[in-house]
């Protein structure tokens, strides 16, 4: 069964994400993944979402269609052409992946199909009816017992997310960068587009135009009061809002990122205008107001603004972006002044040479680059920490997709033995704001690891000490503000483990713990955050 779905990622260029499969029915899902109640009412939704279940051990289908992960993304029939498919088929399931490039939109018509999926499809079934609007399939995984939209799309848009205030005029919100939404805000309601994708060329860019266009039409909206846009300068998304503001007289408002994910979080949850709430933002990466990049943060926030009062230690990226591509360069940092050069440059070569785009060469200009500080940029990302422990663990090297690090790291602990290896997250203060130091708690999985214990066990322990030490920060600020009510939010929540950690650890303290249910964790939801908060800074709420 190998053959075909290594051919696909062959010609798709995508050699490791995961595919999404269908299957007739729900007997034949069980054949190869577990369903909960939860699950399989999702499943069987007129929504038709995509469903992320957990493998059978043994798999029985290819291990290529999900490699390295205990997880598969599984969807029933939707449309006639897919019943038909499936039951002259006679397999258990089918892959179904969209019909595009990485980093491009879908492709809508048959004069384009014909001419770009040469060499890709060897079959082409085309049909007369015109695609006025592109939707992907929306993607839903039950995180700690809730549903949790990976991505909302198809059978949810364009509902609205109905909002705690009223606002008295229209924002337009234009997302972040990747997995973007767009979103116009009116009276009570926020409206999100479809999935557009990450804007990084000008294609997907004239998408998300389109999208807000499109829906635009359908609220019939003549006029926008403000546009919300990331507070990163070089997102090409701020291309979008300067456009958008400049021909509707609208005032453009940057938001910052981790600021957005914590007020969608507290829009969907009913959080009031007024009311503060303490935000665990964790992600791969927003540019921070400081110009470093944020990533691990929490925060005392309302609509109106927000303070940083803890997030995880400051760690260098020697090379910036490449250490989120080749994890070997944010593990050396990460650990570089926990060991001696010598010992850390040999388990580097020896074991995580994989994670160096260049081989033992790269190592040794590396440690220039830290000790020089040359192209040196400081991030607090919970993202590329796990990414760095990934390759530590021999999980994963390098970035074929975005968050594959995590998601290696996770299937990894989903195996393995809760309290087989216990590490600790220690909490400090730096100016009067709190610091949960991961260098030592690195330096204690590299330890364990070097003393014999199972890769999965450690995986398992780190997974709860990170989570341990960033609801031990929420739960002292949220003490120490009066606060009653902690979030979780960003692309580290669709994390099952430490989602619960967190959430067990914040209720036994008695205080409220909110997650999303309606909009994406991940970047999708930004939009909603970045309308909410433009329109208070205007003044319309």
């Amino acid at each position: 069964l190998d053959g075909p779905v290594e051919r696909l990622r062959e010609r798709r260029r995508k050699p490791g994400k995961p595919f999404a499969i269908m299957s007739l029915d729900l007997e034949a899902v069980r054949e190869y993944a577990h369903i909960s109640r939860a699950e399989e009412e999702l499943l069987k939704s007129p929504a038709r979402p995509i469903v992320v279940l957990r493998k059978k051990e043994p798999f029985p289908l290819s291990e290529l269609i999900a490699p390295g992960l205990h997880t598969v993304g599984v969807m029933l029939p939707y449309s006639g052409i897919h019943h038909l498919l499936l039951y002259y088929a006679r397999l258990p399931a089918l892959v179904m992946t969209s019909a595009n490039m990485p980093g491009e939109p879908m492709i809508i018509t048959n004069e384009e199909a014909l001419k770009r999926l040469r060499g890709v499809a060897d079959y082409l079934l085309l049909h007369n009816r015109r695609i006025v609007a592109r939707c992907d399939d929306s993607v839903v995984r039950v995180v700690d017992g809730k549903p949790t939209f990976i991505r909302r799309s198809r059978g949810y848009v364009p509902m609205p997310v109905e909002l705690p205030f009223q606002a008295d005029g229209v924002a337009i919100a234009v997302g972040a960068e990747l997995m973007v939404t767009g979103a116009i805000l009116r009276g009570s309601r926020c409206y999100l587009t479809q999935h557009i994708g990450d804007v990084e060329g000008p294609e997907a860019l004239g998408f998300l135009e389109e999208a807000l266009g499109h829906l635009a039409r359908l609220l019939r909206l003549r006029e926008a009061h403000v546009v919300a846009c990331d507070l990163h300068p070089a997102f090409l998304t701020r291309d979008a809002a300067l456009r958008l503001a400049e021909e509707h007289g609208a005032e453009l408002v940057e938001v910052q990122h981790h600021h957005a994910h914590v007020a969608s979080l507290m829009a969907e949850a009913g959080v009031g205008r007024g009311e503060l709430v303490i935000g665990i933002a964790c992600d791969g990466v927003g540019y921070g107001p400081d110009g470093t990049a944020w990533g691990g943060e929490v925060l005392l926030a309302s609509y109106d603004g927000f303070k940083r009062l803890g997030h995880l230690e400051p760690q260098p990226m020697p090379g910036g972006d490449a250490c989120a591509i080749w994890y070997g360069r944010m593990l050396q940092a990460i650990l570089h002044g926990q060991l001696d050069e010598h010992e850390l440059r040999s388990f580097l070569v020896g074991e995580c040479l994989a994670g160096f785009k260049w081989g033992e060469r790269e190592v040794d200009l590396v440690f220039q680059q830290l000790e020089k500080g040359f192209n040196v940029v400081l991030t607090t990302s919970t993202g590329r920490l796990l990414d760095a422990v990934a390759c530590l663990l021999g999980l994963a090297y390098r970035r074929t997709y975005e968050g594959e690090g995590a998601m290696k790291l996770e299937a990894a602990a989903s195996r393995g033995r809760p309290g087989a290896v216990r590490l600790v997250a220690e909490v400090s203060e730096r100016d009067g704001v709190m610091v949960l130091r991961t260098s030592e708690l690195v330096l204690q999985a590299y330890e364990a690891l070097k003393g014999g214990k199972r890769v999965k066990d450690i995986a398992c322990a780190f997974q709860l000490a990170l989570a341990e030490g960033l609801s031990e920060m929420a739960i002292r600020a949220a003490e120490a503000s009066g606060i009653s009510v902690v979030g979780f939010t960003g692309g580290v929540a669709y994390n099952d483990a430490i989602t619960r950690t967190i959430r067990e650890r914040v209720e036994a303290a008695g205080l409220r713990f909110i997650r999303h249910t309606r909009v994406p964790n991940g970047d999708g939801g930004i939009s909603l955050g970045q309308a909410v908060i433009a329109a208070v800074r205007a003044g319309l709420a």
